[in-house]
């Protein structure tokens, strides 16, 4: 559907500096074809987190799901047109809103604050419950922008197979200073940001970066100082902005290059 890629294309243009929650859906998987299972999930702290599992054709099922730990804006549905792509080609995808977002339980939010703790709560939620029902696969992370911040600090507490990560925030810290230079705008830290750049080292799952040669704020030589940390990682580079991977990566359908690099990194993981 147009609707959803114009969506999503508006929310990748505006700065990536705000949390902007969206309640209501632009779409759900049947409408573009996809067959799917809503679940909610209680996190320990009493929230309700609303889940997607979309599974793919069972023919082109490659035995691997991945939890989508999306950016700072709208809601699951605005990367409906991700999950079909990644579908499409064997993945199983469970895909979930933060507190405060989409479906999921209420919960105030200052849209100045560039993430909450809170939502790796919702994470790590999710990934037991995946890991706990879906099995015989190898469970990993896709996570995007606000995303990998969520993830970096979820995989703390929660072990995973792999980390794929696009626009990935090396030092909170740094990235406000960068959007206060660029943008004149003052963003809130929770408690707990200034170690947040010392626990990335201990991610120990093979990882994959994604960056975008055009990003101004999570930058390819901020990627390069991740994978750096571990021999298991490796830095995939596009020619777009921040987040742009699947849009710059596409030639014959959508992502389709992107997800053929996926492919090729997720196809090594063992079990």
């Amino acid at each position: 559907m147009k609707s959803i890629l114009l969506a999503l294309a508006l929310f990748l243009s505006l700065n990536c500096y705000a949390i902007k929650p969206v309640r209501e859906y632009v779409a759900t998987p049947d409408s573009l074809g996809m067959n799917y299972n809503q679940r909610v999930v209680r996190t320990p702290d009493g929230y309700d987190i609303n889940t997607w599992l979309i599974r793919p054709p069972t023919s082109k099922d490659n035995k691997t799901t991945l939890v989508l730990s999306y950016a700072d804006g709208g809601n699951m549905s605005y990367w409906l047109h991700h999950i079909k792509a990644l579908t499409e080609s064997g993945y199983t995808v469970v895909a979930f809103d933060y507190r405060g977002f989409g479906k999921s339980s209420d919960f105030g939010i200052n849209q100045l604050n560039l993430y909450y703790n809170e939502f790796a709560t919702d994470l790590q939620t999710v990934l037991r419950w995946t890991k706990d029902n879906i099995k015989g696969h190898k469970t990993g992370v896709l996570a995007f922008s606000m995303g990998t911040i969520v993830a970096s600090l979820a995989l703390q507490h929660e072990k995973v197979d792999f980390l794929i990560a696009e626009g990935y925030v090396y030092d909170p810290q740094a990235y406000v200073a960068k959007v206060k230079a660029s943008r004149g705008r003052d963003i809130v830290l929770p408690k707990g940001a200034e170690n947040y750049t010392a626990k990335l080292k201990g991610i120990k799952c093979d990882m994959l970066l994604v960056a975008g040669e055009k990003d101004e704020f999570t930058t390819v030589e901020d990627s390069g100082k991740i994978v750096q940390l571990r021999r298991n990682r490796e830095l995939l580079k596009h020619s777009g902005k921040h987040t742009e991977g699947f849009m710059a990566m596409t030639k014959a359908s959508f992502g389709d290059l992107y997800v053929k690099e996926l492919l090729r990194f997720t196809q090594k993981q063992k079990h």
